[in-house]
């Protein structure tokens, strides 16, 4: 079985030889986050994906970590997931449970339609091995770990210009929701 680490512990073990740099950037997959964080209601979001290294095919172990209100526990969230086939839905490769050589994959889970699933998937259909937003003034913090070649992770922050940009399209949006 797996030890278990927290995200934060997780993305602090990424940079424990040498200084954390924050890149800035304007990824899609950020841009996409910082809107499904923006949508949330949360305080805080973390999302994150491991390859077992020990599994005879590629097995990833996903997990979320969210928040409603600052001072709360971190509500976790626990998914194995499988690469699908091209053109097949990537939410079909989510399951629970223990993958067995002797009895196969486990059944697909049904997948809650929230946040920590939207969080997931852009994870898996993407480069990036850790998401991570929490609430501040005046703009959230959105960043994110890329896994580099060799063994090596890029870390990158939503650009100041692009999240102020997408903070004030979301508060008009939902302004001119509740005026409807």
């Amino acid at each position: 079985m797996h030890e278990h680490m927290s995200l934060r512990d997780r993305l602090e073990a990424l940079t424990e030889h040498r200084e954390q740099v924050f890149e800035p950037s304007d990824d899609p997959t950020l841009v996409a986050f910082s809107t499904l964080f923006a949508q949330s209601g949360l305080v805080a979001l973390d999302a994150s994906k491991t390859l077992r290294i020990d599994a005879f095919s590629a097995i990833y172990d996903c997990e979320t970590e969210s928040r409603h209100e600052a001072d709360a526990v971190p509500e976790k969230f626990v998914v194995i997931w499988t690469p699908v086939w091209s053109g097949d839905d990537p939410l079909t490769g989510f399951r629970a449970g223990h993958d067995s050589v002797l009895l196969g994959s486990t059944p697909t889970v049904a997948m809650p339609q929230d946040e920590r699933t939207a969080a997931l998937l852009l994870l898996v259909t993407s480069t990036f091995v850790h998401l991570s937003a929490s609430r501040a003034e005046p703009v959230p913090l959105i960043r994110g770990a890329i896994d580099a070649d060799g063994g090596t992770y890029r870390f990158v922050t939503l650009d100041r210009a692009v999240n102020r940009a997408h903070v004030r399209a979301a508060r008009e949006s939902r302004r001119s929701a509740t005026q409807s």
